[in-house]
């Protein structure tokens, strides 16, 4: 599948200044679009005119899709989830505390924001900026989500997920700041976690899937993707509802259902799921998988499924 135009889901304050200004050197001006806005002199004229002018976002869609290579902007993902396929919405992510301060520096120095600090976080407009901005698609299904803190790793694994050959820079930084990261007192520290949970969520989990791919990219492995879907409280450990794919290949996924140790059974990741179809996901919308687990599943045992070719464990489970 072709990749490009990218989409990238530009989060304030997670180093994404830098990665848009390498990737438009790398693309070229004349395909690299911007959205920051009606009153941005960034934003692309076809943006303008379409989006905010004519308000046919369609149409500023077409024209992207026509002649870009990647676009950028401060917008949240369903703005234009309809227009991409989800392997190329790209974003970083970045610890929620650093990103939090740096933002209400920026805001402060910036945008004449003269409240505290603690006052910045306790405002909801500004907390959980991170998992707002992705609100509408389920995480696994990002193309790339790169991590701030470990930025030049991030460019390396872009580079070689997308065979792109984007430069590291390092602009847009507060020079006033001293050291690479801030400090935060006990109370501090605590409000930003209470306000900022679901960003915390993000960024852990963020974390330990930028170990997972790098590791199945370094052994030339299928960069599987994973998920659940919802079921019912009365139906938890009592059936499970999961998607998975690879974007990388047509065949629907095969794994195994293993119950303490033993494989019971084996099944096709390659039931309709409406969501992922509307969300672009993959193979339109065929890679889920319902399973009731059978009488012979007793209380307590453990349920996992492994996808055949990875061996990734891709649900857990104990039958109740």
């Amino acid at each position: 599948m072709n990749n490009f135009p990218l989409f990238f889901i530009h989060i304030p304050k997670t180093a994404g200044s830098s990665f848009r200004v390498a990737a438009e050197q790398y693309f070229g001006s004349e395909a690299t679009y911007f959205d920051y806005g009606n009153g941005s002199k960034e934003t692309h004229p076809d943006i303008l005119k379409f989006e905010y002018e004519s308000k046919d976002r369609y149409l500023a869609a077409k024209s992207i899709k026509k002649n870009a290579k990647f676009l950028s902007g401060h917008v949240i993902y369903p703005k234009y989830a309809p227009f991409f396929p989800a392997k190329s919405v790209v974003t970083f992510v970045r610890d929620p505390a650093q990103q939090v301060r740096s933002h209400y520096e920026h805001f402060s120095r910036l945008h004449g924001y003269n409240g505290s600090f603690e006052d910045f976080i306790k405002e909801n407009r500004f907390a959980n900026m991170q998992s707002k901005a992705l609100n509408g698609i389920w995480t696994d299904a990002i193309g790339f989500i790169g991590i701030t803190e470990r930025y030049n790793e991030s460019i390396a694994l872009f580079n070689k997920y997308y065979g792109t050959d984007i430069k590291v820079l390092d602009i847009n930084k507060n020079t006033a700041k001293a050291s690479g990261t801030y400090t935060f007192t006990e109370r501090e520290t605590s409000l930003i976690k209470k306000m900022n949970a679901k960003d915390y969520a993000l960024y852990d989990y963020a974390l330990i899937r930028f170990e997972l791919h790098k590791e199945l990219l370094e052994k030339e492995l299928p960069l599987v993707r994973f998920g659940q879907m919802n079921i019912l409280p009365k139906d938890k450990g009592k059936q499970l509802n999961i998607w998975a794919c690879c974007y990388e290949q047509e065949e629907a996924l095969e794994a195994d259902i293993i119950v303490d140790g033993q494989v019971v059974e084996h099944v096709k990741l390659s039931d309709y799921r409406a969501l992922a179809s509307e969300r672009n996901i993959h193979r339109e919308g065929y890679i889920g998988k319902s399973y009731k687990y059978p009488d012979t599943f007793r209380e307590g045992q453990a349920v996992k499924v492994v996808e055949k070719q990875t061996q990734i464990v891709i649900f857990e489970d104990v039958v109740s």
